[in-house]
């Protein structure tokens, strides 16, 4: 081949390969080379580590990028420490680098600006101390955020315990899992399907004897929406008839109240008063507080009260067709 170099064309008429780069160094096998038209190569001891193509996508450890930045780890690159992680991001500074969207003992990962580059649109931080996980530094969490009137705002976090914490930075009673805490009378969750199709928007299992086995779901069919929860027959044993129903309903003590919080009025039970007559329907204790002496609030589902309900109308109405029985004979005489 033929190089040619001058102050007009630069370097020209020379390809190279990975093994031989047409721009090298003192190391024959590590510099520059063109694979193809409008594509530039870079390699590393005779294997080709990145490529920049026709389409202007950039591919390190792959030779086809798919997109405009496309990391692979399939390439045949050397093994050694860390080659198994694609992307490492690493704060060197104390302050988190200079970046006004930065705060002390954090430092945002990732950026995204508006088009013309003039603000930032959303960022994703890691807290590298005890800024936002105040355990003596030694947990840290990832933020999100978005712009709000040039303020970075966090809008969700994953905790050092794994939880996803939206809407809201602290799992308090919530110790573990998904939290979403709503902004003011705005919604908390949305589910949305594209058809008209059944579809289960929650599924809910836990692990009998060593498998996973469904509870319970939530399903809409389109137009209305289903909260079931699991009640065949091959998952209950010893099935008797509920007798006493009619007594336990005369037990129930049915009241209004008020809402402390919202002062609006409403009606039902008090939780520990039905826990007394029928425990299936209250979850928690009376007066039961967490470590720090927060309030443990019962919670009460009335749908367990239908078969109550339904035996003692059963119940009432056997009583009914026995007085009118006797009634009958009465006036017969």
């Amino acid at each position: 081949m033929t190089l040619v170099l001058n102050g007009t064309t630069g370097v020209s008429a020379v390809d190279g390969s990975a093994s031989t780069p047409a721009i090298q160094g003192n190391d024959s096998n590590t510099g520059m080379f063109f694979p193809a038209a409008d594509t530039i190569a870079f390699a590393e001891g005779g294997v080709e580590t990145m490529r920049l193509d026709s389409a202007g996508n950039v591919g390190i450890g792959t030779s086809s990028p798919l997109t405009m930045l496309n990391l692979s780890r399939d390439s045949g690159l050397s093994s050694g420490t860390g080659t198994t992680i694609a992307v490492r991001l690493t704060d060197t500074g104390s302050d988190g680098g200079a970046n006004t969207w930065n705060t002390s003992q954090q430092f945002t990962a990732v950026q995204f600006f508006s088009s013309d580059g003039s603000g930032v649109g959303a960022a994703v931080r890691a807290s590298v101390g005890a800024t936002m996980e105040a355990t003596n530094g030694s947990s840290s969490a990832l933020t999100f955020f978005t712009n709000s009137s040039g303020t970075p705002a966090e809008r969700a976090r994953i905790d050092s315990s794994g939880n996803l914490l939206v809407g809201t930075t602290s799992a308090a009673q919530n110790t573990s899992g998904l939290k979403v805490l709503a902004a003011g009378s705005g919604r908390g969750i949305t589910y949305g399907a594209s058809g008209t199709a059944d579809v289960d928007f929650s599924e809910f299992y836990r692990n009998t004897e060593g498998s996973l086995t469904r509870v319970g779901y939530i399903r809409t069919n389109g137009s209305s929406t289903t909260y079931s929860t699991s009640s065949d027959y091959r998952l209950k044993e010893n099935v008797q008839p509920m007798t006493g129903a009619l007594a336990k309903v005369a037990a129930l003590n049915p009241v209004t109240y008020t809402w402390k919080a919202t002062g609006e009025n409403s009606q039902g039970f008090i939780a520990h008063e039905l826990q007394a007559v029928v425990p299936d329907c209250v979850t928690g204790e009376k007066d039961a507080v967490d470590a720090e002496g927060n309030p443990i609030y019962q919670g009460v589902d009335t749908s367990f009260l239908v078969a109550t309900l339904t035996a003692a109308l059963q119940e009432a109405h056997g009583l009914i067709k026995d007085l009118q029985a006797r009634v009958e004979v009465l006036e017969a005489k």
